[in-house]
């Protein structure tokens, strides 16, 4: 309960007591008792969309871009640069948009406006909270991810009386399921596995095991239906701020995955997704590396080189060499090592002078004194929350990540990671403080499906149409992506390799969402 006391001290402190004393999801909108100071606060989960038109001393805040079109605004302009990025890396969490008049609030962060003066700035920052009362026995982080998850999700179940529950067969939906089904809210439960061909190991037969062992309704459907392809019904997405490659599986399937949902009357669509960032699904030896990094390679390191060898299938003189390099010694490292990504169907004139640092942010600067592996997992759920954003008019019901969670973001930023992969098993901490409400045959799963396989037949299925959107579309022409580039695999029929597929993908997704505002009656310059 926020009482006056209350009030005044968050407005005080800018919003920080709000940020530190609250969780959920939320855009707060704060002022001084005069008028003078006004602060705007998007909570670290993400979940409300933020976005921020100037126009001279005003300041539009918004949650759907397409809300100001009735508004007498100046044309808006594509911001190439923002679109570089995003097909270099569709994940990357910038407040820069891809209208150059449209900057986004990122989760955690907050708006000053003061004299007609906005500045943002990070309230919620996971480099401060990685380095406060760590949890590094093994034990005890399990006990308290058990129970801080559980929590989580009976806030969350009280919220709602109908969900459908995405179950994947995987782990981390398995594990909301099983945290769900104890709630004592109890809401009407129905799960959905959306089967993908060439997924690998089968997909349904786990999720089958979780549902029955939760005691909940199961139904099969398939992911994409038989003849969709990626065509016209990409452009039923509205206009928004920046592109997103997931809306467009969205926009060919909301019909299909609208049907479940609807018979329900769902209130939710939750699922599963966070767990890989959470808890650290990663083949590294990040966990013997940030050993070193923290506590030297005395103590328990031979144990976590051991644990990385067997957990990254690296030599032990590998891991023992990155262990003293990157934390012993500290050595220069950035996210982007990680990769083997190569800048592919851009014009490098319009990319961003320092690609790197404009990718990775926020939380990106002033780490040097955080482990490699902490990290990396900053920078990766900093990508996860701004991933997901609503798609108006194409969901039946709003999507829910019960593991987006303020609690479970904070508890597992203050586990170090060679405590969430103790063993040299990815994700090891999870795997023991599910095991009472997780089927162990999923609890002992080391492999997961991938929807690439089916991304790549409908690339096939769809192609005279993506070459026709593509080749000699909004892309070619502002020189954003090259066109020489693109035609050998849409006019040569190259085949296209996983590293090539994702930026394809993020081609088709920014060339959607400039044609549609370049069609629009609020048009870009």
């Amino acid at each position: 309960m926020i009482d006056e006391l209350c009030a005044e001290e968050i407005v005080r402190t800018r919003g920080r007591q709000l940020m530190e004393k609250y969780w959920g999801a939320y855009v707060a909108f704060l002022a001084n008792r005069d008028g003078t100071v006004h602060h705007v606060l998007r909570d670290c989960s993400g979940k409300v969309p933020c976005y921020i038109l100037a126009q001279g001393d005003i300041s539009i805040v918004t949650a759907d871009i397409e809300d100001l079109s009735c508004l007498p605004l100046p044309a808006l302009s594509i911001n190439p640069r923002f679109l570089a990025g995003f097909i270099y890396n569709a994940e990357l969490a910038q407040s820069e948009c891809a209208l150059k008049e449209v900057k986004e609030l990122l989760a955690g962060e907050c708006l000053e406006l003061k004299a007609a003066h906005a500045t943002q700035f990070a309230l919620w920052d996971p480099r401060a909270i990685s380095e406060e009362n760590v949890v590094e026995d093994f034990a005890d982080a399990a006990r308290q991810v058990r129970t801080v998850t559980q929590a989580c999700v009976d806030f969350w179940a009280s919220k709602y009386d109908r969900i459908v529950h995405q179950l994947s067969g995987g782990l981390d939906s398995s594990v909301i399921l099983g945290c769900l089904v104890s709630s004592p809210y109890r809401p009407l439960v129905t799960c959905v596995h959306l089967e993908s061909d060439g997924a690998g190991e089968n997909e349904s037969a786990f999720a089958r095991l979780a549902a029955d062992a939760a005691g909940v309704e199961l139904i099969v459907q398939p992911g994409y239906s038989q003849h969709s392809r990626y065509d016209e019904g990409m452009f039923r997405l509205p206009r928004a701020a920046k592109p997103s490659v997931a809306h467009l599986g969205i926009a060919i399937e909301s019909d299909l995955r609208a049907v479940i949902p609807s018979q329900r009357r769902a209130d939710a669509i939750w699922d599963g997704q966070g767990g890989d960032h959470l808890f650290f699904q990663a083949r590294s030896a990040f966990g013997a590396v940030d050993y070193a990094f923290s506590h030297g390679i005395t103590g328990d390191f031979s144990k976590h080189v051991r644990d990385a060898v067997r957990l990254s299938r690296s030599s032990y003189w590998g891991v023992l060499h990155e262990s003293i390099r990157l934390g012993l010694f500290r050595s220069d490292w950035h996210p982007e090592d990680e990769y083997d990504r190569a800048v592919t169907f851009l014009n490098p004139e319009v990319l961003p002078a320092n690609l790197i640092d404009y990718i990775w942010q926020p939380w990106s600067e002033d780490t040097s004194d955080l482990p490699p592996g902490k990290r990396w997992q900053i920078s990766h759920l900093a990508s996860l929350i701004h991933r997901h954003r609503p798609v108006p008019g194409l969901r039946y019901a709003d999507e829910h990540h019960p593991l987006f969670s303020q609690p479970l973001f904070d508890l597992c930023l203050r586990i170090p990671i060679y405590t969430l992969l103790r063993g040299g098993i990815d994700r090891a901490l999870e795997r023991a403080a599910f095991r009472d409400c997780v089927p162990e045959s999923i609890i002992r799963r080391q492999n997961k499906g991938s929807i690439a396989t089916a991304f790549m037949s409908k690339i096939r299925e769809s192609l005279p149409f993506i070459r026709d959107l593509l080749l000699d579309g909004v892309l070619v022409q502002e020189r954003i992506i090259e066109r020489s580039s693109l035609e050998p695999y849409l006019a040569a029929n190259r085949p296209m390799n996983l590293q090539a597929l994702w930026p394809f993908l993020s081609c088709i997704a920014a060339e959607v969402w400039a044609q549609k505002w370049a069609a629009a009656a609020w048009r870009l310059t």
